[in-house]
């Protein structure tokens, strides 16, 4: 099965699933909706596939974000020129898609806490979004790879990560006197996720040029009185990796990967100076080193 999008970074497994409605499809703590009324027939219409040592060969951009991947049969001729690849082993391969993907949102928006949470959030002017398909990975270790003979052939050299690479967070490896082995990751790298659009209109207003291309759904809305106001909502197409690529504001991830540089640092030299090997006394620790000479003992 061909992999989901791909997002620029891992989200944690437990906060995303389909059929949930979200504001930010990188940043579900921002705010989202699960319908719990429409749990059943959401997860009747999916379909899983699972996939053991899985394998895969990731691209990272400049700002270190997954920008994409060619599988374990990848296209020579579409990587030659790919500076920054990493490959990708994982224990399992685990991939959840919704087979009817407008009868599961549709199932969504007939729960009318989701419709009213949608109007909510149009009128506090965010965007919609839902996920319809999910790809996780389980023990995934990252390595730097390279092509050999020059790229003459499809085979790969690899070698660990170094420390602090230009990579996501989550795989990148620890900074512990270089001891660390190979990190392992488990999380969502791949969604379906599709733009939804929503808006307050009367059954007379007629579509906008805007609008074509999306499934739409109408409800009535009780409380509009004699105005006889209907929320429209409509199902867009899957967000490309690029575009999600793109929707991920480094600024916040760069401040904290910072913070925990200057935490491990602060860890490394708290463990040196508690090493046994580093006494209290010892002239390392003082600042200067023993004389190769006795000291003289006048009389």
């Amino acid at each position: 099965m061909p992999f989901h999008g791909l997002l620029p970074r891992p989200l944690p497994a437990d906060e995303v699933t389909i059929g949930q409605l979200l504001v930010h499809p990188l940043h579900p703590e921002r705010g989202g909706f699960y319908s719990h009324q429409a749990r059943q027939e959401v997860d009747e219409l999916n379909d899983y596939h699972i996939q053991l040592r899985y394998k895969d060969l990731f691209a990272v951009d400049t700002e270190g974000r997954f920008s994409a991947n060619y599988g374990a049969k990848f296209d020579l001729g579409r990587v030659y020129r790919q500076p920054n690849l990493l490959s990708v082993t994982a224990e399992q391969m685990i991939q959840r898609t919704s087979q009817h993907p407008v009868r599961a949102f549709n199932a969504v928006l007939e729960d009318p806490e989701a419709r009213e949470w949608i109007l909510q959030t149009i009128q506090d002017g965010q965007d919609l979004y839902v996920v319809l398909g999910i790809t996780e990975l389980k023990n995934a270790v990252f390595k730097r790879a390279r092509l050999r003979d020059a790229g003459a052939s499809n085979r790969l050299a690899e070698q660990p990560l170094e420390k602090n690479a230009k990579v996501p967070r989550a795989v990148r490896r620890n900074s512990t006197f270089g001891l660390d082995g190979d990190r392992h990751v488990s999380g969502v790298f791949g969604m379906d996720v599709r733009r939804v659009t929503a808006r307050i209109t009367t059954p007379q207003e007629p579509h906008r040029l805007s609008d074509i291309g999306y499934r739409w759904s109408y409800f009535d809305i009780p409380s509009s009185g004699n105005t006889k106001a209907q929320l429209m909502v409509g199902l867009g197409e899957a967000l490309e990796t690029n575009e999600l690529r793109m929707m991920l504001d480094l600024t916040a991830e760069d401040v904290q990967t910072n913070l925990d540089t200057i935490s491990q640092l602060s860890l490394d030299a708290a463990s040196a100076a508690a090493s046994p090997m580093l006494r209290p006394s010892s002239p390392a620790l003082r600042g200067r080193s023993p004389s190769p000479y006795p000291a003289t003992v006048r009389v």
